[in-house]
């Protein structure tokens, strides 16, 4: 199974560039030498990633990026990633807004965010919170070039 990246928007409010969303994910998953994948990645609202938030994750809170790994271990032999992230565009363009950076920008960093947690890398401990915001930071830094 080659790379296989989809990307969907069900929030009708915020535009998303798909094409750059698509190459990003590519650009990541290659540059972790990821060969075999199928990621779904889709932009919803507040509201519906606040729902699925409060249903597999018990916080009854909106965030910015959710991920979800098949962890078959048929796939898993084969070395095959496939999972679905869901990030709120509404959440992207409003912490655009608070720290002053760009919407796109926002955008690419959950969808960063959000592949290395399917890749492996966690986020819980203060340790592996540095390790992943150092990746993020390198990985974004890597798309402005």
């Amino acid at each position: 199974m080659p790379l296989k990246i989809r990307v969907n928007s069900l929030n009708k409010k915020r535009k998303i560039n798909t094409g750059s969303v698509k190459r990003l994910a590519l650009r990541v998953l290659g540059d972790f030498r990821r060969k075999n994948a199928l990621v779904d990645i889709t932009f919803v609202t507040d509201k519906k990633i606040k729902t699925l938030n409060k249903r597999y994750m018990r916080r009854n809170a909106p965030t910015d990026v959710i991920s979800f790994s098949l962890k078959d271990e048929r796939f898993l032999q084969r070395k095959i990633l496939i999972g679905d992230i869901y990030i709120s565009s509404d959440m992207a363009s409003e912490n655009a807004k608070h720290f002053g950076s760009a919407y796109e920008e926002e955008i690419s960093l959950y969808v960063i965010h959000g592949l290395l947690h399917l890749i492996g890398f966690d986020d819980k401990a203060a340790e592996e919170k540095n390790k992943i915001r150092e990746l993020e930071r390198k990985l974004l830094k890597k798309t402005k070039s």
